[in-house]
């Protein structure tokens, strides 16, 4: 009988697929079921190999699972660049990017999609529109990568809509990647009214059954839009034309855990593979994306205005100096909130902090609980009442003596969403109060549920996260709070500034897209920082320049590449350890690439274990080789 040898990707820490024997030929991109140690895994055939010379180690391959192949050499394609880029196992990448049930071997489903309303558009295109759909249009069958930049509001879905429309009388697909799951629904509904063919949705919000069904409807071609969020990148589209990322700036979709990657960034690569354009939309884009249409890398694309010359919202400082906040919220912001109510509009209180209260201290003594696994303070929420850690999960039942002193006086201090909602209910007896946060978002389609009334136009209170930040189209929504501005520029990223910048300038989007002009009140304690002088022209050209202009003079990203090497371990001594011998590793190179650390991570202690990092900066190329000559550790 004849023998065959097949390569399989694997889970597991392998950067190459592992070879197998089987009685018969097994094309590539089919899963089959193979032994793994002592288990049995699902893998993805990659093909024939040639004959091992140890055939002692050889194990055979138990099952084919599929007549067809699960991925195509697209997938393949980007999968390996991945793998290459961020150093990250083939294997756990390729299957990681599968939905869960076929991941795990299950057949495959029928193919479900959603089909379009084909409803005409509700306004015309505007100039700066056309113009937009135009130049992306003219580069159908190349690669050329666009800066969609246009002010909150502008019509950058509307674009969205029209490009889709001329993409599929091209017979092509199209796929647009959201960053989150909350967005998915508005866009959906948005680009469903105006659609004349098919969709599917991907997100880590549906079922298992669901997310296959989709992943099986655009790999078949079946499906001629996908929308999903950062795992959709990696869905097969055998005619993809053309790809669309909303609100492209924002960190979601760098995926933080397991394989690291960045999805917009990939989005790019998948684009210049298959020879066709992609698109980066935003209002407020990253510095890197911004920097790269700067040096005429990318085609920026401008819609300055909203449609039918609706103005943009007034921003103003409230200086929490003299009008001190009470429950969080100044007397100012009060009034405003209490105008939108009787003018029967609608009002968002932001607060990116979610719980009650991020500190239980004792009054007496000042002592503060700590988390007995982190080196974080556990927040005090009080829907569970509990004293829950936002970094570990960790969660006790709250404390009403102190274990101190046992004194009685334990004060909440600071403000949640939770506490923020309770003063706008007490304050606003006869208004409705909608929280969103992650804790009220956290059952399937509580979002939908939630966010339902507002979409209707029922005056109400929003109090939320940066769930609520972007994207989002609110017709009656005419006034944002901003209740701590001054959360947002005192971080320790070397980012902190453009992320701020990018959040508060999202938010205020969301104030006064329809109707009245909107306006949005910021309470600070620091108004005379010049950075709120530059947020407050609206102008993010000037304001991305002068960021860019600090991060040239020290060398941060964009203006040069940063690498960074984590550790964890039980005993910090491990972690040290090991980041010293990759250190020493690297400076044994010679290489002129910039080294610090290794240094505690922001939060040494996390989950129980001990957290160190190296940071690595200099030119991409170098990088690349200094890594891969050191590692994989």
């Amino acid at each position: 009988m004849s023998r065959f040898f097949i390569k399989v990707f694997v889970p597991g820490p392998f950067f190459e697929p592992l070879t197998y024997s089987s009685d018969k030929p097994i094309e590539a991109g089919l899963r089959v079921k193979a032994p793994l140690g002592s288990r049995e895994i699902v893998g993805i055939s990659a093909g024939e190999a040639s004959e091992p010379q140890d055939l002692s180690t050889i194990k055979s391959i138990l099952e084919v699972l599929d007549d067809a192949p699960v991925i195509d050499p697209s997938h393949h394609a980007l999968i390996r660049f991945a793998s290459d880029y961020y150093l990250a196992p083939a294997g756990d990448l390729l299957l990681s990017s599968l939905p869960a049930a076929i991941r795990k071997g299950k057949p495959f489903p029928l193919a479900k999609t959603e089909q379009g309303q084909s409803q005409p558009p509700h306004y015309p295109l505007t100039d700066e529109q056309q113009h937009a759909i135009d130049c992306v249009n003219q580069a159908s069958g190349d690669f050329q990568c666009f800066l969609l930049q246009g002010v909150t509001g502008s019509g950058k879905t509307q674009v969205f809509s029209e490009l889709i429309r001329k993409t599929l009388e091209r017979g092509k697909q199209v796929l647009l990647l959201v960053p989150e799951i909350g967005l998915t629904g508005q866009m959906v509904t948005r680009i469903q009214q105006q659609l004349t063919g098919t969709l599917a949705v991907s997100h880590s919000g549906l079922a298992d059954g669901a997310r296959a069904k989709a992943f099986v409807a655009a790999s078949q071609g079946t499906a001629d839009v996908l929308i999903g969020t950062r795992s959709a990148l990696f869905t097969p589209m055998p005619n993809l034309g053309l790809i669309l990322v909303d609100e492209e700036h924002d960190g979601a979709y760098k995926n933080q855990e397991g394989c690291r990657y960045s999805a917009r960034d990939l989005a790019i690569v998948r684009a210049q593979q298959m020879r066709i354009p992609v698109v980066l939309s935003s209002a407020t884009p990253s510095l890197e994306s911004w920097h790269q249409a700067e040096l005429g890398k990318y085609i920026r694309l401008r819609l300055s205005s909203r449609p039918g010359q609706q103005p943009s919202p007034t921003i103003r400082l409230i200086d929490a100096r003299h009008d001190k906040p009470k429950d969080g919220l100044s007397d100012a912001s009060r009034r405003a909130i209490g105008d939108a109510i009787d003018r029967q509009q609608q009002a968002l209180v932001f607060l990116n902090r979610r719980g009650y209260s991020p500190v239980l201290m004792c009054a007496d003594c000042g002592w503060i609980p700590g988390c007995r696994h982190c080196d974080a303070k556990p927040t005090l929420h009080r829907h569970p009442n509990v004293l829950w850690c936002h970094h570990c999960d960790h969660r006790q039942q709250s404390i009403t003596v102190c274990p101190e002193c046992s004194g009685l006086n334990l004060l909440a201090v600071g403000l949640g969403t939770e506490r923020l909602e309770e003063a706008l209910a007490t304050a606003f007896p006869d208004t409705p109060v909608i929280r969103v946060d992650r804790d009220t978002t956290a059952r399937r389609r509580a979002f939908e549920q939630l966010i339902q009334p507002v979409i209707d136009g029922d005056p109400c209170i929003l109090v939320g996260t940066q769930m609520l930040a972007k994207g989002h189209d609110f017709k009656n929504l005419s006034t944002v709070i901003v209740t701590d501005a001054d959360q947002g520029l005192s971080g320790a990223d070397f980012r902190s500034v453009e992320h701020f910048a990018q959040l508060l300038t999202q938010v205020s989007g969301r104030a006064g897209r329809h109707g009245a002009r909107g306006q949005v009140l910021v309470q600070t304690h620091r108004p005379d920082s010049g950075w709120f002088d530059r947020i407050l022209k609206q102008n993010y050209d000037e304001l991305a320049a002068a960021i860019m202009a600090e991060r040239q003079q020290f060398q941060w990203p964009p203006d040069t590449h940063l690498a960074l090497i984590s550790a964890r371990a039980s005993t910090a001594e491990a972690v040290f350890t090991a980041l010293g011998d990759v250190a020493h590793a690297i400076r044994a190179l010679n290489s002129p690439v910039r080294l610090l650390g290794p240094a505690p991570a922001p939060m040494e202690r996390r989950n129980r274990q001990y957290h160190g990092q190296l940071l690595i900066l200099g030119k991409r190329p170098l990088l690349q080789w200094v890594l891969k000559e050191t590692g994989p550790w």
